[in-house]
């Protein structure tokens, strides 16, 4: 659960230029956009791998776009909220002795670096909005 290594669900393309970071839609909802990368490929009749667009996470919250409400849409939008329940209570039934399993510590320990990464990053882009 790296941040940086989550699988792109939206492309654009060159001719729109490099997508924004935050973004009102016209429906009222908003987009946050991370990860936001050039996409490479070898255009039809070419030889050379060249960008070809732009690629990126993307979410829409229909509330305004608060670092709460981004960290909370993102956590979820990769681990569901049973799952992250259950991160949690393995962690706890490992630490209090009721289950051992050093899986659980493991894997609460990602979990932990991913919310520290996704704090780091929100606060940089929100930095970006008063710039």
């Amino acid at each position: 659960m790296k941040l940086n290594s989550l699988a792109p669900n939206a492309r654009y393309d060159l001719e729109h230029g490099k997508p924004s970071v935050f973004e009102q839609d016209n429906d009222g909802s908003n987009l946050y956009r991370y990860n936001i990368e050039p996409e490479m490929g070898i255009p039809d009749g070419q030889t050379e791998e060249t960008q070809v667009g732009w690629q990126c996470r993307e979410i829409r919250v229909w509330e305004k776009p608060t670092k709460a409400v981004l960290k909370k849409s993102v956590i979820h939008s990769i681990v569901d909220e049973s799952a992250e329940f259950d991160i949690v209570n393995s962690y706890n039934k490992h630490v209090l002795g009721v289950k051992l399993d050093t899986t659980a510590v493991d894997n609460y320990k990602e979990y932990l670096q991913f919310t520290e990464d996704l704090d780091t990053m929100l606060i940089s882009d929100f930095s970006t909005l008063n710039e």
